[in-house]
């Protein structure tokens, strides 16, 4: 459904909305440099544009650089072709942008988020699935709700529920640290955009289930991790959402019942007037930072043999699993530079001859999850209490577990004769 609505901006009005966009960059930039001098009598306006001075900095270089690509400032100079160039700002904005993309399914999607969250949903599916969800990944079924808003939608909107639900009490502090980091995957539709990119449009259910096989073993084994700095503490004092099925209620008529009640208690104005602010905040605090972030790491990814150097290691365990040295360089750094943008892998191997090398890398870019142009500062961002060095050990211990994991299934297709070699 989400991904619909996306189509239909982008295919109907998307002049307009990247005009919206356009005012929305220039009272960014132009609000956060006011705010450091000035304060408001009000909380929200205040909670919105002041920050910290790191912040403040992201904020005015994201607004300016979004603003540069679209209206391409500075065109005739040298230095501007850093950003402006199509693997880079370009990349991250204007009308195939990825920012252009999180613009919009941030406004739908939080728009709607309501209907999972407030209207009874995640009581129904948390109870219903709670032992099993439970049991295999020691979070509470309320988190399959997560995982669907990633499923259907984006993987960033995945973490906007797992942060929300976490200050309304659904999860604790461990518990949302493990489904940010494990189940908000990649949307099925961006999936299927790199698959086709790739040539596996043809086989597109192995290579998604593939990213979700890989991403539930993941999740399994994280659940089972100490994770010292993520104790199991609430959201600033609030009451745990406890399930207890009473002794006269079946499972499903307890799941129905708690939905009902969720539902009736939830006022639609406060609701909505809530997801506006969201919106807001997002639109405010998380956008221009992503497009700053994403448009450095694309621009050492492009210019620089930053992601080449920190791969090296990877090129003889590549050699020693059985691909060439030609195609081994290639998927070296292409494990690496998902850490900048989950489309950078794709766009460094989708030239090589081996199409277990193309899958192995495709898959490998969904399952390590978080990058820096988009769910890497979102985290950030949360208040779950993640920093910049959480997300890159994220990053490592995802790669580390892929892996392996994917040499194996990848060598299974090969015998199948579902890929070559």
């Amino acid at each position: 459904m989400l991904s619909h609505i996306i189509d239909f901006v982008k295919n109907n009005i998307l002049d307009e909305f990247l005009a919206f966009t356009v005012a929305s960059g220039w009272v960014v930039l132009i609000a956060t440099v006011v705010f450091i001098f000035y304060t408001s009598q009000n909380k929200f306006i205040n909670a919105m544009f002041k920050a910290s001075a790191f912040n403040v900095v992201l904020r005015i270089v994201g607004s300016f650089l979004y603003l540069m690509v679209l209206n391409n400032w500075f065109e005739s100079y040298d230095f501007a072709r850093l950003i402006l160039d199509p693997n880079t700002g370009g990349l991250m904005a204007g009308e195939g942008g990825l920012l252009t993309t999180l613009y919009i399914t941030f406004f739908v999607g939080i728009l709607a988020l309501p209907l999972l969250t407030h209207f009874g949903i995640v009581e129904f599916i948390g109870i219903l699935l709670g032992p099993i969800v439970v049991k295999l990944f020691r979070v509470p079924g309320y988190s399959m709700i997560d995982a669907i808003a990633s499923f259907v939608g984006d993987g960033t909107i995945g973490i906007v529920v797992t942060d929300r639900q976490y200050q309304r009490g659904y999860y604790n502090r461990r518990e949302a640290y493990i489904i940010a980091t494990s189940f908000s995957v990649v949307g099925i539709a961006f999936a299927a955009a790199v698959a086709e990119e790739l040539g596996f449009s043809s086989i597109f259910p192995i290579f998604y289930g593939s990213i979700l096989l890989v991403t539930l073993i993941i999740a399994f084994i994280m659940a089972r991790l100490p994770l010292k700095k993520f104790e199991p503490s609430y959201y600033e004092g609030k009451t745990p959402k406890s399930v207890e099925i009473p002794e006269d209620k079946t499972t499903l008529q307890h799941a129905f019942d708690s939905a009902i009640k969720q539902a009736n208690e939830t006022k639609i104005m406060p609701t909505i007037i809530d997801a506006f602010k969201n919106i807001v905040h997002i639109y405010v605090g998380f956008l221009p930072i992503i497009m700053a972030i994403g448009t450095i790491s694309l621009i050492i990814a492009e210019y620089t043999p930053f992601f080449d150097i920190i791969s090296a290691p990877l090129v003889p365990m590549y050699e020693l699993i059985g691909y060439s040295t030609e195609v081994a360089a290639q998927m070296a750094p292409a494990s690496v530079a998902g850490f900048a943008d989950m489309y950078l892998p794709a766009l460094f191997i989708s030239g090589a001859t081996s199409e277990a090398a193309r899958f192995f890398i495709g898959v490998l870019a969904f399952t390590q999850l978080v990058f820096m142009s988009e769910t890497g500062m979102i985290l950030v961002k949360t208040k779950i209490g993640l920093n910049f060095w959480d997300v890159v050990k994220v990053f490592l211990f995802r790669t580390i577990i892929s892996i392996p994991i994917l040499i194996i299934i990848t060598n299974i297709l090969v015998v199948m004769n579902v890929i070559e070699f």
